[in-house]
């Protein structure tokens, strides 16, 4: 299957033993915009850190963010790029998601969720739980 993931997803899956099992299967390709990546490797440390003192939350966050490159494929922005115009349109509780979204389209892709925000859009979505 193939999915774009949406930042909170990734973050909730990393944090999990069980999500990075789920991150790391072999049937799921997987796929994030530069942009969610981006602010994936920020709030992921900020995550981590509410329960994990300094040296330990360090080390798992490079743990966590080497699984999800060894796993995710990075859309490079000028590949969803044009398609930002149509996707901020179908972008109606959030025009932020647009990234993934196009990237969606580009792939022909459905999108990884656990949020209402890309319901609407005209793409697939898929939650943790289907």
């Amino acid at each position: 299957m193939r999915l774009v993931v949406d930042t909170s997803v990734l973050v909730e899956e990393l944090i999990r033993r069980a999500g990075r099992v789920r991150l790391a299967d072999p049937h799921l390709d997987l796929f994030i915009p530069e942009r969610m990546w981006a602010e994936t490797q920020v709030e992921l440390p900020r995550r981590i850190a509410v329960f994990a003192d300094r040296p330990i939350a360090d080390e798992l966050t490079r743990a966590y963010l080497e699984a999800v490159e060894a796993n995710v494929i990075a859309v490079n922005g000028a590949v969803y790029a044009p398609l930002e115009g149509e996707a901020r349109e179908r972008c109606t509780r959030d025009a932020s998601d647009w990234p993934v979204v196009a990237s969606a389209l580009v792939l022909s892709a459905a999108i990884w969720t656990n949020d209402g925000d890309f319901l609407g859009t005209g793409v697939a979505t898929w939650t943790t739980e289907t």
